[in-house]
């Protein structure tokens, strides 16, 4: 090499390095002054990085020297000799013989202003293939979803678009940097950003596919009977997109450099959970009392079921509390771990509907009426076909005060509360009609007041009545 002019060398170096050098190697190489010892080479060596050119890859090492009273890194004979062919080969390209001399001058980050236009006109194309690709996308996620996705589904595929647009944006994007070689400062400018990018495009498809796919595997279920399965799906759904989110964070702080070691951080997350877990214990009581309501089956989304003194519907079950949609359709939230402390009264695991009614005879009725009555409201019940036979009971329970209570008790057999409504109705007016045609009816609550029209007896301290 001593052949060699050393200032062209370096120069030619420089070139090499700048447009070669890959610009996550710099965040590879060692800082202490005796270099990385566990890198398998001499310890009077040091790997600077890997260049890809047309004859091969092209190992950029450092030799450890000694220059008089100083030790000092300097760059490798075997590098050195192959640095002119390697910046022959770099600056072969016949683009720059063709541009205005004006636009090979150095703009911001040390990027030629050609390469400034040509990047504009990369970002003009990668929004073009990203509005594209609103069109693309669809039908080629309709047919991977064919076997559980419906026509109206289109919305929920819509969703993933979104991030699988931005990647396909951020890819063009890399293609044409790596094309254009640009200077390490821009590449490595580009390395930080467009990693930060790649990281948050993909967590945000990824969340937007467990969505998605959450949506459908729970219609899937519905349709095969498993209703119960739902809410664990939602609550592994929303488990997964924490999880997603937090590793999203730790890759992001790594890859600025404020987390060196993930092992390190794990370890860490480990003794600072103790913490972290007294000071959310509310926090934490909800979820292991909202994993106890599903995995137990006390409720279900969708069942009709009385909390405390509010009944309606249930809409969701989270990680923190449980929504309920109140007959006023107003929505109730009740924390978990107060839930699963209440009285529950669920109505959708009910296998049959219960008919209850004690119903008042007027006194009048005689012994025989209410023979001929009692017997006539038990053949109703048992020809009824919506009525369990085995179940239905009429009896004379009680003489109230104002009247002979009877006790009809049968159960419907339908879980639907409409339809219940619907035969409770039709069965009370034929227990009317019934009582109507024995000969009595409904009592009403009455007092009878009995009035003493006889004189008052004069007592042997009472003065006796004066003369007319």
């Amino acid at each position: 090499m001593k052949s060699e002019d050393p200032v062209e060398i370096a120069t030619q170096l420089s070139v090499v390095l700048d447009q070669g050098l890959p610009a996550n190697n710099l965040d590879l190489l060692s800082v202490k002054p005796e270099g990385n010892l566990n890198d398998n080479l001499p310890a009077s060596k040091e790997l600077a990085g890997t260049i890809v050119t047309n004859g091969g890859p092209l190992d950029v090492t450092l030799d450890h020297v000694r220059r008089g009273t100083q030790s000092v890194w300097l760059f490798s004979g075997d590098t050195l000799k192959e640095v002119p062919a390697v910046y022959q080969e770099f600056n072969s390209a016949w683009i720059p013989n063709y541009i205005p001399h004006v636009l090979l001058r150095r703009g911001w980050l040390g990027v030629p202003l050609w390469q400034w236009i040509v990047l504009a006109i990369g970002v003009a194309l990668a929004l073009f293939v990203a509005a594209a690709m609103r069109k693309i996308a669809v039908p080629l996620l309709r047919r991977l979803f064919r076997s559980i996705a419906l026509d109206q589904d289109e919305w929920m595929l819509d969703r993933l678009t979104g991030p699988l647009r931005g990647l396909i944006s951020l890819l063009v994007l890399a293609t044409t940097i790596s094309v254009l070689r640009l200077p390490l400062f821009a590449r490595e400018a580009w390395y930080f950003i467009g990693g930060g990018l790649a990281i948050i495009l993909g967590g945000w498809l990824f969340t937007r596919v467990v969505q998605v796919s959450g949506r459908l595997l729970n219609r899937s279920v519905e349709r095969r009977g498993g209703a119960d399965a739902t809410a664990v799906i939602r609550l592994c759904e929303r488990t997964v997109n924490v999880l997603t989110f937090a590793v999203v964070v730790v890759l992001l702080l790594k890859g600025v450099g404020l987390i060196k070691d993930v092992t390190t951080l794990v370890a860490g997350l480990g003794v600072g959970g103790i913490a972290i877990a007294l000071a959310a214990q509310k926090t934490l009581e909800n979820l292991f009392g909202g994993i106890s309501i599903i995995f137990d089956k006390t409720i279900r989304v969708g069942d009709t079921c009385r909390i405390g003194t509010q009944s309606g519907t249930v809409e969701d079950i989270g990680l923190r509390s449980t929504s309920l949609r109140t007959d006023a359709r107003t929505v109730l939230t009740v924390p978990n771990s107060q839930l699963s402390a209440m009285n529950i009264e669920n109505f959708g695991m009910r296998e049959k509907s219960y008919f209850y009614h004690v119903i008042g005879i007027r006194y009048e009725t005689t012994a025989q009426q209410m023979r001929a009555l009692l017997d006539a409201l038990r053949k109703l019940l048992t020809s009824d076909a919506h009525l369990e036979p085995s179940t239905s009971r009429v009896r004379l329970i009680r003489c109230a005060p104002s009247s002979l209570d009877l006790e009809i008790v049968a159960y419907v057999l339908t879980t639907d509360g409409l339809k219940f409504l619907e035969v409770q109705e039709d069965l009370l007016l034929r227990i009317m009609d019934t009582i109507e045609s024995n000969g009595t009816a409904p009592a009403f609550p009455s007092q009878t007041l009995y009035l003493n029209r006889d004189h008052t007896l004069p007592t042997a301290s009472s003065p006796p009545p004066a003369d007319a």
